[in-house]
């Protein structure tokens, strides 16, 4: 009989290959990718990877990832594991350790499953040993995979873990497993032994590789198994050290088997998953605003950032940036926060605190960095705050007290707004490695604060360092005193008098510094000012008179009012904007008022609010050349320095003698307040006006005049009346109403000619567009983005006949377009990207003959493009990416013919492009990547303006008919047409991930002008053309992945100007062309897991410029040639896992540039050249799991800049040579799993900037030398597992920097030293598994700075006893977050006594129940109680007493006992 095939409730897992199935497959683009793995079987493990998640809702063959997860998460892509899981050996089943399994997975997962490779959220749901799995893959892709792209994403990508009873620390059971009756023992059932040295690696290596932003969560089981009658994870086991941890009411296997979808295994899961899905959101709006920090960074000192960072890591959980205004606070922070933000759970940054129209703004920002939402689990917004304030702050605190956040408050402003942040977030009573960094100018608003915050002082520029930074300015980034006297030159050269002018400018250039103050800020604006004059128009002595004129008014200059403790900074600063132009003025004026702080835009949005005159560009940019503003590279949007804001803004006030009503930009409502005359606000100066975030509320005293009935109602009432608010400001051009109110929008009414060009109505709640922009027919720029409730637009948006801007961004409710929209004929850019709603355009849309850009991103339902968008034949940037409805392209898009940027990228619905694509003759970016198309047209080769083309995962529709077919059926891009050969000036080309790309056309050599040629993993391509060597200026060719192809053809060595090949993973790879060494240019060599190349050519001697290069998983290969000395630039060599590879040619020592040496996993290595030492300027070298290798050369000691030395698994080492001590660089040393070294050479002690010593698992190792105590400076100990220690020498008190001991399974150590206490700044201790020891020192007490203490399973550790007990009190006072007891249990302190107080004692001494007099309660043990009688004889204890572990020099408390009088007769 055949099979009979199992029908599953939701269809057919589909495999994907032989390791990965996919449960569930979006129909638009993944969100989510969520892996399932399961546990070990007792027998084959074939369909565990379905079987292990069936549920138990009576509905046969419900696997539940397949049918609920998907119902409720259908964005997610979900899929399921399937390894080698049998426990027992047999000869088909039980065959692959831990390692291979996980080398396996992470390659099958991302090479052809893609996991991880779509920049959305991966995270893993494991059962039991699957959770070890997991750790595996992690740990692979870290080590194994490190040059392998594809796992570096899969990492980069992953996002949490989710453990159900998985064995962290082994399993009881093991042993049990071990006895099968059927089979011989499998190795990954070793793993789960309690204390396994494999599994105590893994844990180890996966500590080093997790990301601090990984989210965890742990399930445990609290039933035994019927088949073992008892549980097989006990929760000392299943409880990983991060995250929370849940206790089910389920045994091992159904703990993974809901009932329901009200269980709560499955609800854990679900919320965990959403709460991944809602910081990755989070994140993708969270952003530091990018500034330009070249130009200061690489004048100023790093030893800074340093600085801060060491307080941070050691000294105090505050840090107090303080200076003055320019001096740098902001971009010191900024850098600082850049650098360290990823080692935090949960990490803001609050810009520009003082500037924000409330605190709450403030709060909105902090809420959403850290994932915190609402009730609807939506994203914090301001008006949610105001109704829900104290649960969102419960949660902020919740966050703070249980996550490691950092925090940066730029420019607090005042002691209030410190006061309140540390308030609401709970800061004074955080995690203990919760860290918060503040700038502000004044030290008096953190000096309450001391000792929780440490002042760190910025100071002035340095001389050297100020002229330096002033001299890249003011020269055209000149870095050199050299750079600048030939730029000096180069203008003095027409002038007799050269010499003299060239000292005199010398000396200006000190005068100018000195007169600057050391002030970053001042340096940059005034060194853009005076290379401003230096050019072709102005004379030598004329540009000088310039200079000498600046530096006058800079020293006559008064100070301007407002400017405070910044009178010389402002007195700079208003010298470069009165050196403007009257436009230049304005515009400056215009963007510090209003397009500086929450409102900002792209330098060509702010030219069309301007009018749209070119000259308006040219301006613009003399304002950036002048270091007054800002402009991205990225994006183009505008900034400005905070400084230069309140400048400009000084500048509005002093102009207007400091009366309001003679202003003519007002920012600030309390201005506003004072213009405000009954219900109108009338000047004829105002130009511009924002009344950002104004409501009716706020201003109903001032409009009360206006309101339509009576004057006097309740709160309640006035937010129902109607009112008016008249704006009679003839020349006002700016209006910014951003978050305001939707009655005070209804409300207002221009008075007169509106001549308004700049209308910002962004984040407001309104339905409809408000009825006065009737009135706005000067409008050129209107910003309606994020009006989610926007649901319509009326005909009314017609009447603006000279805008030039709509932006609509983020209109969710917006389903369509009024037909009228012909009627903005004017109109340049049209933003609809995220109107997810927006099912089509009208054909109107074509009459829009001026639109430039137009940009659809992301409009999901949007199915089709008019066919009058060919119409819009100025349109230079259309956006299609991400509509994942749209079927096809309509023909007349070829009529779009000053098209220059098309991203059709996952358009996962368009199957083909129209042939009158060829037609965009101007295009110069085409980007393809994740579409399904099977073919380019043919008419591709006419678009020779190109210059990127990006075709990247193009790999067509996957296809399985009903099931039926063996395999999938992948329909994608096959051949690229000859015709793309015409695209002669492409410079970059992108086909990676095209997996059934065969071959390339050989007029491919005719792209002249190609730069980059990215091939990675078309695994089907099995050689190249010839032409390949007619691209002649290629400067990277990346043909990773290819694994079937076998040769690259002689012309590569025409390649000459060739800096970087990669063919990592192309395995079938036998050899390398003699040519190889004609690619002189060459730089980067990449050769990894190329398994049949079995040498290298003699002629890679030739590669004079190669820095690296890279042989990991060369496995066929046995020796280099000597030649390879000749490689004089070397700096880096990977030789990893060349597992046949027996020595190093001396030649090596020849590599005398040479960085990094990495032999790692070198198992037929024996010894180490002597020339070794010759590598004078090596600083990493790895030898791990060299296995042979049984000593190290003498020479060795000459590595004299060796900073990292890895022997881990180094098993025949004996000895280390006592020159080990010469090495006085080094900073990390590890020697673990050296299990036959005895002893380490006193000579150790001379390594004085050794800062990790890794001796774990060197079982026969029987002490540690005195001299350990001279590595002064180390801060991390690792002697898990070294069994045969028996006690640790009295010098480790003197490691005073130490933050990390590990004595994990040093089974043989009884006690340690009295100096331990000496460890002033140890963080972390570990000491499980110490079976041996009795008691800690009492110095332990003065472990102040100690965060983690563990002692599970140190069984001989009488804990209980009062002194113990008072040590560990003490730590708890200390600030001691996490101890576990030797059962596992973490220990909280002093226990609840209020059972006592309210009568529900029972007397331990004489059994008495209910105790109702004094309760005298144990201050050690959780319910030992006494009453008064048992405690005054409380010394006959021991015969009184029920079993307890009570002992009688506990101290005890008397807790008065409430009598409840009853309510009954």
């Amino acid at each position: 009989m055949g099979e009979v095939k199992e029908k599953f409730t939701h269809g057919d897992p589909i495999k994907l290959c032989d390791s990965v199935f996919r449960f569930h497959q979006p129909e638009g683009p993944a969100q989510l990718e969520v892996v399932f793995v399961h546990g070990l079987v007792d027998g084959n493990s074939g369909d565990a990877y379905r079987k292990t998640w069936l549920a138990r809702d009576g509905t046969p063959n419900n696997v539940w990832p397949m049918t609920w997860l998907p119902a409720e998460f259908p964005f997610a892509q979900v899929y399921a594991l399937k390894y080698d899981a049998s426990i027992k050996q047999t000869a088909t089943d039980g065959r692959m350790d831990l390692f291979l399994v996980g080398e396996n997975l992470v390659q099958e997962m991302v090479t052809f499953c893609g996991i991880g490779q779509n920049g959305v959220p991966v995270v893993f749901v494991c059962h039991g040993f699957g959770g070890l799995v997991a750790k595996q893959i992690v740990v692979s892709a870290k080590n194994q995979f490190s040059q392998d792209r594809n796992a570096q994403n899969l990492l980069q990508n992953i996002r949490g873990f989710i453990f159900y009873s998985t064995p962290h620390r082994g399993s009881v059971l093991a042993k049990y497993l071990h006895n099968a009756k059927r089979g011989g023992k499998g190795p990954l059932s070793e793993n789960m032994e309690v204390l396994n040295t494999e599994t105590s690696r893994l844990s180890d290596a996966f500590e080093k590789a997790k990301h601090q932003s990984w989210y965890f969560e742990s399930v445990g089981e609290t039933h035994a198994t019927p088949q073992h009658k008892q549980m097989v994870v006990e929760e000392a086991s299943s409880r990983y050290e991060v995250g929370n941890y849940h206790a089910l009411s389920e045994n091992y296997a159904d703990i993974v088997r809901p009932e329901a979808k009200n269980d709560s295994s499955y609800l854990w899961l679900t919320n965990w998953l959403r709460e991944i899905v809602r910081r990755y959101e989070v994140s993708l709006t969270v952003t530091v605003r990018e500034e330009s920090l070249v130009p200061e960074s690489f004048v100023r000192l790093k030893e800074q950032e340093e600085a801060i960072r060491q307080i941070l890591l050691q000294e105090a959980p505050i840090v107090g940036v303080v200076g003055m205004g320019g001096i740098g606070k902001t971009t010191l922070a900024k850098a600082v926060y850049q650098s360290i933000c990823k080692d935090f759970d949960r990490s803001s940054y609050l810009d520009d605190v003082k500037s924000k129209t409330s605190l709450d703004e403030v709060l909105v920002t902090l809420l959403q960095d850290f994932g915190i939402t609402d009730r609807a689990g939506s994203i914090v917004q301001h008006s949610v705050l105001k109704d829900s304030r104290k649960g969102l702050l419960e949660g902020l605190k919740k966050c703070v007290h249980q996550q490691k956040v950092l925090v940066v408050v730029d420019d607090v402003g005042t002691k209030e707004n410190l006061d309140r942040l540390l308030k609401d977030m709970g800061f004074l009573t955080r995690n203990k490695e919760s860290r918060l960094i503040v700038t502000c100018r004044n030290w008096q608003l953190l000096k309450e604060y001391v000792p929780l915050v440490q002042r760190y002082d910025v100071e002035f520029m340095s001389s050297g360092k100020d002229i330096e930074l002033f001299r890249y300015h003011a020269f055209q980034g000149a870095r050199t005193v050299e750079q600048k006297r030939r730029i000096l030159y180069d203008f003095l050269w027409k002038d007799s008098s050269e010499e003299e002018l060239m000292d005199e400018f010398e000396t200006m250039c000190g005068d100018v510094v000195r007169a600057c103050c050391g002030l970053p800020l001042s340096l940059e604006v005034m060194g853009r000012l005076l290379g401003s004059y230096l050019k072709d128009d102005l004379s030598s002595k004329q540009c000088l008179d310039c200079w000498k004129g600046a530096l006058k008014k800079l020293k006559n200059a008064k100070p301007l009012k407002g400017g405070y403790d910044n009178d010389e900074l402002w007195k700079v600063l208003q010298i470069s904007y009165d050196d403007l132009d009257d436009n230049e003025k304005n515009m400056f004026l215009d963007i510090a008022c209003f397009f500086s702080d929450t409102v900002q835009y792209s330098e060509q949005t702010l030219i069309w609010i301007w009018g749209g005159k070119e000259s308006k560009l040219n301006e613009l940019r003399n304002l950036k050349d002048r270091c007054l503003v800002k402009i991205s590279r990225e994006d183009g949007v505008v900034t400005m320095h905070d400084q230069l804001r309140d400048m400009g803004r000084g500048v509005v006030r002093r102009q207007a003698g400091q009366k309001v009503k003679k202003m003519s930009r007002l920012w600030d409502w309390k201005d506003v307040e004072k213009l405000l005359q009954s219900n109108e606000i009338k000047s004829k100066q105002i130009k511009g006006l924002s009344l950002c975030g104004l409501t009716c509320i706020d201003v109903s005293i001032s409009l009360k005049d206006g309101m339509e009935g009576e004057s006097r109602k309740t709160l309640k009432q006035k937010n129902h009346m109607k009112y008016k608010l008249i704006l009679n400001c003839s020349n006002l051009r700016f209006l910014n109403l951003h978050k305001g109110d939707e009655n005070v929008i209804e409300a207002i009414k221009i008075e007169g000619t509106s001549r308004v060009q700049w209308l910002c109505l962004r984040e407001l709640s309104i339905s409809e567009v408000p009825i006065f922009l009737q009135q706005c027919n000067k409008l050129l720029v209107l910003d309606m983005s994020e009006c989610y409730g926007l649901e319509k637009l009326s005909n009314t948006i017609s009447k603006l006949s000279n805008l030039l801007e709509l932006n609509l961004r983020a209109c969710d409710e917006l389903t369509r377009f009024p037909k009228s929209i012909k009627k903005l004929v004017k109109l340049s850019k049209l933003d609809l990207s995220y109107c997810r709603r927006l099912t089509c355009l009208p054909e109107s849309i074509g009459k829009l003959s001026n639109l430039l850009e137009l940009n659809l991103r992301a409009c999901d339902e949007l199915t089709r493009l008019p066919d009058s968008i060919g119409d819009l034949v100025k349109l230079s940037k259309l956006d299609i990416s991400m509509c994942t409805s749209l079927t096809y392209l309509p023909e007349t898009i070829g009529d779009l013919v000053r098209l220059s940027k098309l991203d059709i990228s996952m358009c996962t619905s368009l199957t083909y492009l129209p042939e009158t694509i060829g037609d965009l003759v101007r295009l110069t970016k085409l980007d393809l990547n994740d579409c399904v198309l099977t073919c380019l047209p043919v008419s591709i080769g006419k678009l020779t303006n190109l210059l990127e083309l990006n075709i990247n995962e193009c790999t067509g529709l996957e296809l399985n008919i009903n099931g039926l077919l063996p395999f999938d059926i992948w329909m994608g891009l096959t051949i690229l047409p000859d015709t793309i050969g015409g695209l002669v000036k492409l410079l970059k080309l992108d086909l990676s991930s095209c997996r059934n790309l065969t071959c390339l056309p050989k007029s491919i050599g005719k792209l002249s002008n190609l730069l980059e040629l990215n091939l990675n993993r078309c695994s089907q391509l099995t050689t190249l053309p010839d032409s390949i060597g007619d691209l002649v200026k290629l400067s990277k060719l990346d043909l990773s992945g290819c694994w079937n192809l076998t040769c690259l053809p002689e012309s590569t060595r025409k390649l000459s100007n060739l800096l970087e090949l990669n063919l990592n993973g192309c395995s079938d790879l036998t050899r390398l062309p003699d040519s190889i060494g004609d690619l002189v240019k060459l730089s980067k060599l990449d050769l990894s897991e190329c398994g049949s190349l079995t040498c290298l050519p003699e002629s890679t001697r030739k590669l004079s410029n190669l820095l690296e290069l890279n042989l990991n998983e060369c496995t066929g290969l046995t020796r280099l040639p000597d030649s390879i000395g000749d490689l004089v630039k070397l700096s880096k060599l990977d030789l990893s896992y060349c597992r046949r590879l027996t020595c190093l040619p001396e030649s090596t020592r020849k590599l005398s540039n040479l960085l990094e040496l990495n032999l790692n996993e070198c198992t037929g290595l024996t010894r180490l050249p002597d020339s070794i030492g010759d590598l004078v300027k090596l600083s990493k070298l790895d030898l791990s799991y060299c296995r042979r290798l049984t000593c190290l050369p003498e020479s060795t000691r000459k590595l004299s800049n060796l900073l990292e030395l890895n022997l881990h698994g180094c098993v025949q080492l004996t000895t280390l040579p006592d020159s080990i001590g010469d090495l006085v660089k080094l900073s990390k040393l590890d020697l673990s799993k050296c299990w036959n070294l005895t002893c380490l050479p006193e000579s150790i002690g001379k390594l004085s900037n050794l800062l990790v010593l890794n001796l774990s698992a060197c079982e026969r190792r029987t002490r540690l030398p005195n001299s350990i105590g001279d590595l002064v400076k180390l801060s991390k100990l690792d002697l898990w597992g070294c069994k045969s220690i028996t006690c640790l020498p009295k010098s480790i008190g003197k490691l005073s920097n130490l933050l990390e001991l590990n004595l994990d399974g040093c089974i043989g150590l009884i006690r340690l030293p009295d100096s331990l206490g000496n460890l002033k700044q140890l963080q972390k201790l570990k000491v499980n598994y110490c079976k041996n020891l009795v008691e800690l020192p009492q110095s332990t007490g003065l472990l102040s700075q100690l965060s983690c203490l563990h002692l599970t399973c140190c069984d001989k550790w009488e804990w209980m006893k009062a002194s113990q007990i008072s040590l560990l009190h003490e730590l708890k006072q200390h600030g001691c977050s996490v101890i576990l007891l030797p059962d596992g249990r973490p220990y909280h302190g002093k226990y609840s006594t209020k059972y006592c107080s309210s009568g529900g004692a029972n007397c331990d001494g004489c059994g008495l129940e209910d105790i109702s007099t004094n309760c005298w309660h144990c201050d050690i043990c959780p319910q030992f109680d006494l009453c008064e009688s048992c405690y005054e004889r409380r010394h006959e204890l021991d015969q009184l007493r029920r079993q307890s572990e009570h002992v009688e020099d506990h101290l005890m408390t008397a807790i008065t006992v409430r009598v409840v009088k009853s309510c009954f007769p």
